[in-house]
């Protein structure tokens, strides 16, 4: 008797071992599956900043940026832990200054690009010369290049479709949106004779400023300002100190690279002849930092907003 209820108990316990094989090696295969059902799902064809048709054929692990402005987007998309290169101006995010460095932005280095094994590398137009070979080494390459703040909207949304992002990107996009329109809310009732004329001063030797072919002129208009030079198309002009004094800016705006804001500010009320200029007289010259107003990514909403309380800081 008790032989036989042994047995009989190995035979269902032999049973029971095979049912479970048979269970996990189909839950791998539905596994497998399901793996390969949301990379089929995720297959996208993409048209970037140059209008090239990037085809992705997986969602991307591994991702280099080779332009600070595009880093920059991609680690506010949440996407800091799948970036495994920069280039070598990406400091922003803190976070982004510990990554392998990929070279410069004018000279990418294609060794250290192939090396970090990438499945996505974002790049910029004036990068071009390097897109012909990561692209015969199989590597998808994105341009983005935005040139406008609604083109960073787009440019946001083109990376999170790129990356299996989109809802993050759709809700960043969307709050960006509300804070610059609150501000256009509160500059809007100004009208052109109470609009502050702004003078933003690019370079010192030679003077140069910005025309409308540029995001620095899109900036200061949504804060409420009047660029002196809106009559220029091109984006960074070189202009004379006797149309800057002729056409009497209330406020200067230059990039502060230097770190110290007092010096150009004092070298700038300094300058010959400019003493009966607006901003000057009613010392209205500030700095701002250079990489978020001359990067067109996410912080140009920071921008904004500080330009408008330089403008109207009463408002």
């Amino acid at each position: 008797m008790k032989k036989s209820f042994f047995l009989l108990f190995s035979f269902f316990l032999v049973v029971l071992l095979l049912v479970g094989c048979a269970g996990t090696e189909q839950a791998g295969e539905d596994e497998d599956g399901l793996q390969e059902e949301y990379n089929e799902e995720f297959e996208i064809t993409l048209e970037d900043g140059l209008g090239r048709q990037v085809q992705l054929a997986s969602t991307p692990e591994r991702i280099i940026s080779l332009a600070p402005s595009n880093t920059e987007m991609l680690f506010a998309l949440g996407l800091g832990e799948r970036i495994v290169g920069v280039s070598e101006y990406c400091n922003y995010p803190p976070e982004a200054q510990d990554k392998p460095r990929a070279g410069s932005f004018s000279e990418p280095n294609i060794e250290q690009i192939l090396s970090l094994e990438p499945d996505l590398v974002v790049a910029v137009p004036l990068q071009d010369k390097e897109f012909s070979r990561l692209e015969e080494l199989g590597i998808p390459l994105l341009a983005v290049d935005p040139t406008s703040i609604e083109e960073i909207y787009s440019a946001l949304e083109l990376l999170g479709k790129a990356t299996g992002a989109e809802e993050e990107a759709s809700l960043l996009v969307e709050e960006c949106r509300e804070n610059i329109d609150a501000v256009r809310e509160k500059v809007g009732h100004l009208s052109p004779e109470e609009k502050i004329r702004v003078y933003y001063e690019v370079y010192a030797d030679p003077l140069m400023s910005v025309g409308t072919d540029s995001v620095i002129h899109e900036l200061i208009e949504t804060a409420g300002g009047i660029n002196i030079f809106e009559d220029m198309e091109a984006g960074y002009p070189q202009v004379s100190s006797e149309v800057i004094i002729d056409r009497d800016p209330q406020v200067i705006v230059f990039p502060d690279y230097h770190g110290t804001e007092e010096f150009p500010v004092q070298d700038i009320m300094e300058r010959s002849g400019w003493r009966s200029v607006s901003a000057v007289e009613d010392e209205r010259v500030y700095g701002v930092d250079p990489d978020k107003i001359s990067r067109s990514g996410l912080r140009v909403v920071e921008v904004v907003e500080e330009l408008a309380e330089l403008f109207y800081p009463d408002i």
